[in-house]
């Protein structure tokens, strides 16, 4: 039993390793140059340094949540110090970090975009990763730190950084925008804590989770897979954290895919994400890899194991009945109501992300009760990386972003 065990655990510390070669493309690939304002610097910078550096001013907040957790936010508030505008709050991806919204610099990012149209922007950190560490009783070196699934990013950390921020800028409502993990949270939110959804004026929602089974990445299926395994692995280990941010991965991943392995590393990225090569510039890749992975915890990644597996919307699976009953007062795990997120959504996605198939998308927005817009992007071969990093981002889906959030703001 152990062995079968140690076996399962060294398969997906194979994978894992697999995702890091992934990740880095071919430097020397021939693909037209970045039109970002960025430096090969920015990799190494924090996202509090990078918004001073490209000359915008910056406060940083901590906000305590219900269960102790200590969040941290990174405020862009108006140049002139005020705003007759209601705020934004922007929560980021799956082991990703706020750096999501931020990256690309002040002429393309959508938080400097927003920013620019003088909205106070508020950059939301989920639990665990790289700048939310801290909790008011627990170490994060503990197990019990990372006893969460992205069920608690939902229920704990959603509304408390929503309440966080209405309390501080004296605002009854926000706009919410979110990307991938960020969307998903944001329905848990507002499907368990229903009274959240007067506090929206409007959800933008970037290539929204919910319904993510059957993902089209191989890779991702053969890791939902393995997700018990992955558990197993890592209590055998003692470690309860998956992937976190280190100094000097911008480094190891420059080199981790030599030339001779560069039409494999293409291969596994474009299995993972979708391919897309016209709009993935090596530079922005190399940036983006000094912020990601940012860490997420063990037993959130086997949540998402779970609805990746069985593509039902619904809590964490103890995978045992007595477990299960305690937790639920029922052997059967509760789903997510959809129907309660009766906040106004609009929905982005591609017809070429392979982690959020648009098909599951449609699937979403039958089950929302209030989508007021979906928008495919105009790109067929727009993928998840796209939504991000892409080198036409901005033209093909941030501009529309932004028009809606400006028609929500005057609609009231």
């Amino acid at each position: 039993m152990a062995e079968a065990q140690i076996s399962g655990t060294i398969r997906v510390v194979v994978i894992i390793g697999l995702l890091l070669v992934l990740i880095v493309v071919a430097v020397n690939g021939k693909k037209p140059s970045a039109p970002f304002q960025f430096e090969e610097e920015d990799a190494k910078l924090t996202v509090p340094q990078l918004i001073r550096k490209y000359g915008y001013n910056l406060e940083k907040h901590q906000v305590l949540t219900e269960d102790g957790y200590l969040l941290a936010m990174f405020r862009i508030p108006p140049r002139n110090g005020t705003s007759t505008k209601r705020p934004v709050l922007m929560m980021h991806s799956l082991m990703s970090s706020c750096s999501d919204f931020i990256l690309i610099g002040p002429k393309h990012a959508l938080g400097y975009l927003l920013a620019n149209r003088d909205y106070d922007i508020w950059l939301g950190n989920a639990r665990g990763n790289r700048y939310s560490r801290r909790h008011k009783r627990i170490r994060v070196k503990s197990p019990k730190f990372w006893n969460f699934t992205f069920h608690e990013i939902g229920y704990y950390d959603v509304p408390a950084l929503i309440d966080y921020v209405l309390d501080k800028t004296n605002s009854a409502k926000l706009h919410y925008v979110g990307f991938s993990q960020g969307t998903l949270v944001s329905f848990v939110a507002m499907s368990t804590r229903p009274e959240y959804n007067a506090k929206i004026v409007q959800m933008q929602e970037m290539s929204p989770a919910a319904y993510i089974g059957q993902p089209s990445s191989i890779f991702i299926r053969v890791l939902s897979m393995l997700a018990p395994s992955m558990g197993i692995g890592y209590n055998i280990s003692g470690n309860s954290e998956f992937l976190p941010h280190w100094t000097g991965q911008y480094e190891f991943y420059k080199t981790v895919c030599p030339a001779p392995a560069q039409t494999l590393c293409r291969m596994l990225l474009n299995d993972v994400v979708g391919a897309n090569p016209r709009q993935l510039d090596p530079k922005t890749l190399r940036i983006f890899l000094g912020h990601f992975p940012a860490g997420a915890g063990v037993l959130q990644m086997q949540h998402y194991g779970q609805v990746f597996g069985d593509g039902i919307f619904r809590r964490y699976d103890y995978g045992d009945d007595q477990k299960n009953l305690e937790m639920y007062g029922s052997t059967q795990v509760p789903r997510y109501n959809l129907s309660e997120v009766t906040a106004p959504v609009r929905i982005y996605y591609g017809y070429n992300d392979n982690v959020i198939a648009y098909r599951n998308v449609e699937k979403l927005e039958r089950d929302l009760p209030n989508v007021v817009s979906s928008y495919l992007v105009p790109d067929e071969r727009f993928t998840h990386a796209d939504f991000i990093l892409a080198s036409q981002v901005k033209e093909l889906l941030y501009d529309e972003i932004v028009r809606n959030v400006e028609a929500a703001e005057r609609e009231g």
